[in-house]
């Protein structure tokens, strides 16, 4: 992102952006700045719209939500790493059929080949003879080789088969929060278009940690990520392959489970919010037992009519909120 800014303009958008994090209490990281100086500069209107959103719904702001909006609105190099990925995988394609062609026409050779071999033989013309002899025995070695040529062949295709691996792999790690083990909710957009393409239902579980940030204020954002960390493990085991757990922000989740009714996406919020709430959590320092924390969830549904990935996280959020007042530590539903 370039910015065209005068010495004045700069300064006056720089006392803004470090007023901005201060309020909001919020590290000034490069990443939190840089985003912040953006939304000031009014210089990226998605990103715009999408801050204003959560400061209207008086969301807490946090560096791993501004990480987030960083990666999706103004990260170059996330957008060139993806376009990378793609065009190797394109070439690896290109190469695959090139293999697969030759080893055809290899193929079809040696059959051409023989009855040529055959037809020759057949003949038995006594001028060439010798030629014949020659060109017999070469094409007999020629098709001896052909097995090795096909065993380099198929070594090529295993080789193109693990680079596609890797970059998926790749890819993979691009999308996923290292510290939960979660997806990004930048996958989350993508794979939800791709269920939504394929005419899928999706139901959500959005999940908040109960009074988390007061735990985080009290016993240091060391020991909070940790925490983070096991709360995310225990979500993501009642998922499994079933759904896609996501990271979305700070002490936020998003479960999207596809084809799943509301009914068995209950039991499964019911089983997760019965799980976080038995964990226990031991200081590393003093070897005491830490409180114990809870999950709120709400559960929302995407109507036939209505395939709009935002419209269901936001009411799956809104029905946390009530989980919220309804004290906490509950699963609620809005059925209306």
């Amino acid at each position: 992102m370039k910015y065209h800014d005068s010495m004045a303009q700069a300064q006056q958008k720089m006392t803004e952006v470090c007023w901005f994090l201060e309020r909001y209490n919020l590290p000034p990281i490069p990443i939190n700045y840089h985003t912040i100086y953006s939304y000031i500069s009014k210089s990226h209107d998605a990103l715009c719209e999408e801050i204003e959103a959560l400061l209207a719904a008086d969301e807490k702001l946090d560096s791993y939500t501004l990480e987030n909006l960083f990666s999706r609105y103004l990260s170059e190099h996330d957008s060139s790493q993806k376009q990378l990925v793609k065009g190797v995988s394109e070439t690896i394609d290109i190469m695959d059929n090139s293999v697969e062609k030759s080893s055809d026409s290899v193929n079809k050779y040696i059959a051409t080949l023989d009855s040529s071999l055959v037809a020759i033989d057949d003949a038995d013309i006594s001028e060439a003879k010798q030629l014949i002899a020659d060109l017999i025995d070469a094409s007999y070695e020629l098709k001896g080789s052909q097995q090795h040529v096909h065993e380099s062949l198929l070594q090529a295709r295993q080789e193109l088969k693990n680079c596609q691996q890797q970059l998926q792999q790749i890819e993979k790690h691009r999308h996923v929060d290292p510290l939960t083990g979660l997806y990004k909710e930048t996958y989350m957009v993508d794979k939800a278009a791709v269920w939504v393409e394929q005419g899928k239902s999706l139901c959500a579980i959005a999940i908040d940690i109960d009074d988390f940030n007061d735990f985080n204020e009290k016993y240091g954002q060391a020991v909070g990520d940790v925490v983070i960390g096991k709360v995310a493990k225990k979500i993501r085991s009642y998922v499994q392959d079933s759904g896609l757990p996501v990271r979305t922000k700070g002490k936020e989740f998003m479960i999207l489970l596809p084809d799943v009714n509301v009914q068995t996406a209950k039991e499964i919020a019911e089983r997760m919010r019965s799980g976080v709430e038995k964990l226990k959590f031991i200081s590393s320092r003093s070897g005491k037992r830490l409180p114990t924390l809870t999950v709120s969830l709400g559960i929302s549904e995407m109507k036939e009519k209505e395939q709009d990935l935002k419209q269901l996280t936001a009411s799956a959020r809104h029905s946390v909120a009530r989980a919220k007042l309804q004290g906490k530590n509950n699963v609620f539903y809005n059925t209306h």
